[in-house]
């Protein structure tokens, strides 16, 4: 809720009640109303669900009982107690996520609808209980209905007009239990009754509470089981997509909210943004993990997995409706997405919302900065995205949602000594070890007997058992301790844990100096092809060493970075010598250009800085991608024209002709280029 005219006045509104409340007191006859107000906290504390969504207590009897018997100030202890409960409660009794204020305007909003219902009751009095009642019950929900509408127009929001219908319809909830229960009450208004009625009341919540419990049990664990396989499908691909799948779907569910979209679908549709990918599984794994461009068959293969999603749903559920939002989940607004180019209306509006969910997960995972995250989903209203969608988000909607997100491994609970990795190179070599070990862990130091192994891993271990042992799950980590990397499996049993300890460092120092050897071997053969203008570095320093003075830099993230790229790189070259070495100027362009765009296709992010040494113009560009195939060099040097999709292809052989020199380095960490010009500032003198 945010702080607006309309949410300050009923706060201000809230703040008065409190204080009336408060100085009233005295003449409260507690004993006598103990009853009603307790089967008030009753009713607010296990609501049912209607149609639309939206939760109903039925507390609102209590409160016209309180006000037709006892008067205006047991009516409004009633009012007080229920506006605190319903908002305790859906801050799931969490004093972290109560906010005064919200609690403040929310008494307001129910303080306004009981006035309005007093003043209605008043005009009527002396007509029959029943029609009081009903006539109370009918004003009362319409106040709170319209209050609630002009909330969220006051924030922005546009309601959604059928929700709306839905809502009118439930007025006969209210209205019915009112009639019938107030009158009833009235009638035999007398301490031992009340007390009987609300001790059966509660007898009868007791047994909906015990028989829904399996219901909304299994209800939680389909949203886990959903969370839990699209994570697997996640690590399957890459670590850095972990957490996509569950942050699309808290990011939905938190739209849906601003949207005012109807209650009673929004569990599916957060389900479905949730596993919007799951149709990946169904892709062949190098397409998924492929460095650099698709070719234009692995392009329209990697385009039908929103159909493969669309047919895991409908087996799934049966239901055509969420299929389709699954299928139509790449379609852009603009009518240039995939499967069927859609555009505009045409695109159902859940895909619409789930599209907008994905990107927006996308960009506040690579961009820090809130503000910057609002102006490039801004940029792409109207042509990626809807822009009616995209009118609702806004920086304040981003910094909150933060605080939801998942971009790091849950299970870092306790600080471990060593570092825990999750690498694809370690999966790959774990068969090859230094040696296995079978321990089994039965309590706190029951793996100290093992001396072979270090304190710090079996400190370690002794932590990602008892995790074990919580989560009643197997699973392995990666362990680097002292020099020594270790792979260890641990398998739960009822109060046990066995875990294999495998030693991999034979196996990672072997790849290291295989890795090595191949970049000596190309490191001559590329010198010698090249005629040294290619020197291919065995470390990083090596280049670092060769810079001279920094003059810029800046991060480089999307396709928009290439031109600010090309500017940067010429703009610290003084006027007169751009002048004279125009042609010089133009090669330095159109090489971090290419540079630049090689950057963006192969690794999504990196930086580019610009240093001057000696004469020389140095362009400096490093990224965290997995590294380039070395393999692929000689034949763009050899061979004119020469392009390879995972290859720099004829951006390097661009880059070749343009510089005067270039380094790299490369490695499954990142690739870092020196591209050198001389005499770029010399020209003038």
């Amino acid at each position: 809720m945010k702080k607006n005219r309309y949410t300050v006045s009923l706060s201000v509104v809230g703040i008065i009640s409190i204080c009336y409340i408060s100085w009233e007191i005295g003449s409260l006859l507690l004993f006598q109303v103990f009853p009603i107000l307790l089967l008030i906290a009753l009713l607010d504390l296990f609501p049912v669900r209607l149609l639309s969504g939206e939760e109903y207590s039925g507390s609102l009897a209590g409160i016209l009982i309180l006000l037709l018997a006892y008067g205006t100030i047991p009516a409004l202890y009633g009012i007080t107690l229920s506006s605190m409960i319903n908002h305790f409660r859906k801050a799931d009794f969490r004093p972290s996520q109560i906010s005064l204020f919200q609690l403040l305007a929310a008494q307001g909003r129910y303080v306004l609808c009981f006035f309005g219902v007093h003043l209605m009751i008043q005009m009527i009095d002396g007509t029959s209980i029943y029609l009081q009642a009903g006539i109370g019950a009918l004003t009362f929900s319409l106040l709170f209905m319209l209050l609630g509408e002009l909330g969220k127009k006051a924030n922005g929001n546009i309601p959604v007009r059928h929700n709306l219908v839905i809502k009118l319809k439930e007025l006969t909830v209210p209205i019915v239990l009112c009639t019938v229960i107030v009158p009833h009450f009235l009638e035999h208004l007398s301490l031992g009754y009340m007390l009987h009625e609300t001790v059966y009341i509660l007898f009868i919540l007791f047994f909906v509470i015990f028989f829904s419990y399996g219901y909304i049990r299994q209800v939680e664990l389909r949203r886990r089981g959903i969370e839990e396989f699209i994570r697997i499908g996640e690590l399957r691909i890459s670590n850095r997509l972990k957490g996509h799948g569950h942050n699309v779907g808290v990011i939905c569910e938190h739209l849906l909210e601003l949207l005012g979209y109807p209650k009673k679908n929004r569990a599916d549709l957060v389900n479905m943004a949730t596993m919007h990918d799951i149709g990946k599984i169904m892709l062949p794994l190098d397409i998924l993990t492929k460095r650099g461009a698709l070719s234009l068959s692995e392009e329209r293969q990697y385009q039908s997995h929103p159909v493969y999603s669309a047919d895991i749903v409908l087996n799934i559920t049966g239901d055509k409706q969420m299929s389709n939002w699954l299928l139509y989940h790449h379609e852009r607004y603009d009518g240039k997405g995939y499967p069927s180019k859609l555009q505009a209306k045409e695109i159902p509006y859940e895909s619409r919302i789930i599209y907008l969910c994905d990107q927006l997960e996308y960009l506040m995972r690579h961009f820090s900065q809130d503000e910057e995250v609002i102006r490039r989903l801004k940029g792409m209203s109207h042509k990626e995205l809807d822009p009616e969608l995209v009118s609702h988000i806004h920086v304040d909607t981003v910094a909150c949602l933060r605080q939801h997100m998942l971009y790091t491994d849950i299970g870092s609970i306790t600080e471990l000594n060593s570092v825990i990795e999750h690498d694809k190179k370690h999966r790959e070599l774990s068969s090859i070890t230094g040696g296995t070990r079978l321990l089994k862990y039965q309590g706190t130091d029951s793996l100290r007997v093992h001396s072979d192994v270090s304190f710090t891993v079996l400190q370690d271990l002794e932590v990602l058992a008892e995790r074990a042992l919580v989560l009643s799950e197997s699973f392995y980590e990666v362990l680097i301790s002292q020099g020594n990397t270790y792979e260890a499996h641990f398998y739960p049993e009822s109060d046990w844990v066995a875990i294999v300890l495998n030693d991999i460092t034979p196996a990672l120092q072997y790849r290291e100096e295989l890795h090595i050897n191949t970049l000596r071997a190309y490191k001559d053969v590329i010198s010698k092809l090249s005629h040294s203008k290619i020197d291919i570095c065995l470390e990083p320093d090596e280049i670092r060493n060769e810079l001279g003075e920094w003059m810029d830099e800046m991060e480089v993230n999307t396709r928009a970075d290439v031109s600010s790229s090309r500017t940067l790189a010429v703009q610290h070259i003084p006027t007169e010598i751009q002048k004279q070495g125009s042609k010089k100027v133009m090669n330095i362009k159109l090489a971090v250009s290419e540079a630049v765009t090689n950057l963006i296709k192969h690794a999504e992010e990196g930086r580019i800085a610009v240093y001057r040494k000696n004469g020389r113009y140095q362009i400096y560009i490093t990224d965290h991608g997995s590294g380039i195939p070395l393999h692929e060099l000689p034949k763009t040097i050899l061979v004119s024209g020469y392009s390879s999709k995972s290859s720099l292809g004829k951006g390097f052989a661009l880059m070749y002709t343009l510089a005067d020199r270039i380094m790299l380095h490369t490695s499954s960490e990142g690739t870092a280029i020196l591209l050198e010009f001389n005499e770029v500032w010399e020209q003038v003198s």
